[in-house]
């Protein structure tokens, strides 16, 4: 794609590595939005409010679905405003207020809430994080020049994301005391919210203050026009958005039969909490390990190599037999997929730092929250649509939940969570392998754009 020049300069000053860990912290708060909104709100509202499954279900895809449209707004906004004004950060500020409000109303409903007070509420807190994710990341990119520093501050990023979902299950364990269970409640999701407030509130008024947010490469502002025609002719983000999508579609097949899989089949849904809280320390432990590797291996590659070992090791689900007396085992394999599947919480945001570098190089226009944006919708997309394929395969096969599979039901569960959903994701491995931007070719981008 480029010829290779070595030693390419950079006019940027290093980020310090205090700066990169304020800057990356408020994905530790952030971590609290996305968890309760995909796993268990919903269940939330259908058993403690007179909204029905059905409500919920229409609700809550209609809301995925105008947000993922609004993502590419948000990312044009928010590239227009960064060329005029050169900040990102009050992006981050707007998001925090609009998730406080939201997250105190939807985590606080009544007996007699309606479906309307749920739409409204779920949506702005979408929108909310929307708002702090998109600029965040073409903030991210913008932020760190070379290679190692744009790895160093995603993986701080995916660290932060990880501790913060590990806080959040760890909450309802730590308040066992007060609400005998460990389980959430309406009183486990009000120490939430003012932990989120408590934490995210200052954080981003922290990062608006001292990290800097200017980029070091002037550029013109995006234009609608031929906005859509330039980004089709940029063959790595082409490239990066079909490996994206390819992967997201077998996450989502995986995602939408995790819980069956431990509950029906192997029986262990009551200790599910003390799953997901392995499974996060083991990503946290591996990240740095992962990181380490950039010194000697291509950051695509070390994504692609990731998502074949992830793949390849999904079957060892099926060694432990059925039962709580086997759940060391099942916590042993749990830690080793966290640990391998690590990479997907720095790598991607980092690849795509590249491709928002190249971008620039082609169009001299800063568009990165937009190309951001792109990667939030596709991501979205396909994980819904992966989501939805899981759901539709076990209910061709006539999949019950809650109870004991057997047959060609059982077969169904068993081939979505450790066979299926790899299937697309190995496509994507091939893909990410071939990707034409490696650190040489990113040199000599960085020095084409520093020498204008």
């Amino acid at each position: 794609m480029v010829s290779v020049l070595p030693n390419a300069s950079d006019a940027r000053p290093e980020l310090t590595r205090w700066k990169t860990w304020l800057y990356a912290f408020p994905a530790l708060p952030a971590a609290f939005i996305i968890l309760p909104m995909n796993i268990f709100i919903p269940a939330f509202y259908a058993s403690h409010t007179t909204v029905t499954l059905l409500q919920i279900g229409t609700v809550t895809s209609a809301c995925r679905v105008i947000d993922a449209l609004v993502d590419p707004a948000i990312g044009f906004m928010s590239d227009r405003c960064s060329a005029r004004s050169g900040g990102r950060g009050i992006w981050g500020v707007a998001s925090a207020v609009l998730c406080c409000i939201a997250l105190y109303f939807l985590f606080q409903p009544s007996p007699h809430t309606t479906v309307l007070y749920y739409g409204i509420w779920a949506f702005a807190l979408y929108l909310g994080y929307s708002l702090f994710e998109i600029p965040r990341c073409a903030w991210g990119a913008e932020l760190g020049s070379r290679p190692s520093l744009r790895t160093r501050i995603n993986a701080t990023v995916g660290l932060f994301t990880i501790a913060g979902s590990l806080i959040f299950w760890l909450v309802p364990v730590i308040l066992f005391r007060f609400y005998g269970t460990t389980g959430f409640t309406q009183g486990t999701l009000s120490v939430i919210v003012w932990l989120y407030a408590a934490l995210m509130l200052p954080a981003v008024v922290c990062v608006l203050r001292y990290v800097p947010d200017a980029s070091s490469v002037r550029t013109g502002a995006p234009a609608l026009r031929g906005l859509v025609q330039s980004l089709t002719r940029n063959r790595p983000f082409v490239l990066y958005l079909l490996a994206v999508g390819l992967w997201g579609i077998g996450q989502g097949i995986w995602l939408s039969t995790t819980f069956f899989f431990l509950n029906d089949y192997l029986r262990v849904g009551s200790a599910f909490p003390f799953v997901m809280i392995v499974f996060f320390l083991s990503t946290i432990l591996a990240i740095p390990v992962w990181v380490r590797l950039e010194h000697w291996v291509e950051r695509h590659d070390i994504w692609a190599i990731s998502i074949v070992l992830t793949v390849l090791t999904r079957p060892l689900a099926l060694l432990p037999d059925p039962g709580m007396q086997n759940l060391p085992v099942i916590l042993l394999l749990t830690a080793l997929g966290g640990a391998l599947s690590a990479p997907a919480n720095f790598a991607p945001a980092a690849t795509l730092g590249d491709v928002v570098d190249y971008d620039i190089w082609k169009t001299w226009t800063n568009r990165s929250a937009t190309l951001y944006a792109l990667n939030t919708l596709v991501t979205k997309a396909t994980l819904g649509i992966g989501g939805g394929a899981g759901f539709i395969i076990l209910g061709w096969v006539h999949y019950h939940a809650g109870q004991v599979n057997h047959g060609l039901p059982l077969t169904g569960l068993l081939s979505c969570y450790t066979v299926l959903c790899g299937i697309p994701q190995m496509i994507a491995a091939a893909i990410i392998f071939r990707f034409p931007i490696g650190r040489q070719e990113h040199a000599l981008i960085r020095h084409r754009l520093h020498g204008r």
